[in-house]
Formats: C-alpha cells, structure tokens, sequence
C-alpha cells in the first residue's frame, strides 16, 4: 500500500522501505502526549509519538531513517525508527529475569539495552529446558513501538 497523495511524480513511500526523515520539531498535542514532528523526502510532516523512542536521544534537527510500518486506509503514515542498537534479523544476548507459566505456555521475561521487559516465548522442546542461564541469546524478529520483538535463537 502506498500514500494516496504521493502518486504525481514524487517519491512513492512504501510499506516496509525506509527513508530519511527529518526531525522538524517536539509538539504536545491535545492528549497531553509529546509527538515528534518529522519531515519527509516528499517535504510533507507526520508525526510520530515521541514517548516510545525516549531513549534514542533523538532531538529536533537530526535526520532519521525510519521504516514505514504501516499505511491506514485514511492515508495516515506509521513510522518506526531504526533502533540505536538492535537490528532486525540478527542475534543479540539479552538477560533473564524469569520464567513464568502462564495459560498459553512458556515465557521468558529479559532485560532489554534500555531495561525494558520484553516477553519471549519458549516454544517446542525448550519448554521443558530448565533456564539456569542468566542470559539468553534471541533472535529480533522487528522492533516495533521501539521494544524489539524477540524469538529465542
């Protein structure tokens, strides 16, 4: 899908590309959130919640790549930008707080670069593995809202 708008002759933004955006400003806007006003190639501005990417140390005047996550049926661009460290597709080690059984099944709660709790689920034969390891090396299958979403490598 692509931005209705973007059809004369201008570049053609597109789920799942990345491109260079620029940080225009830090507005909050009616609902009290902060939102990032970011710039296209196009030259058209979108805004991206700031709250999310607090750790990125992005600040108004830095160029940025993002992803275009996803495009609405109203045009409305979702943005998601690179993340400081980890990369989609590639391994990284992350810390083991704990274990927890819930209803549908296995998971493994780590610590993520900015102390985020991020869930992993344990599928197929690691769910009778016993983690006595203090640390876990995942897989990031995407970063979205700026928490990587993790498989266990």
């Amino acid at each position: 899908m692509h931005y209705p708008d973007y059809n004369s002759g201008k570049i053609v933004l597109m789920e799942g590309e990345w491109f260079l955006f620029l940080i225009h400003n830090l507005v909050q806007l009616q609902d009290d959130d902060w939102y990032f006003v970011l710039q296209d190639v196009n030259g058209l501005k979108h805004f991206m919640p700031a709250g999310f990417y607090k750790n990125y140390g992005l600040k108004p005047g830095d160029e940025i790549s993002c992803k275009i996550d996803r495009i609405n049926c109203t045009g409305r661009i979702f943005l998601e930008p690179r993340h400081p460290v980890y990369a989609d597709g590639k391994n990284y080690f992350f810390d083991i707080l704990h274990k927890s059984d819930q209803d549908g099944g296995i998971k493994l709660i780590v610590k993520d670069i900015f102390e985020n709790n991020i869930e992993v689920p344990v599928k197929g034969l690691l769910e009778n593995a016993i983690f006595y390891e203090k640390k876990v090396q995942c897989v990031v299958l995407a970063v979205k809202k700026g928490l990587p979403i993790l498989e266990i490598a």
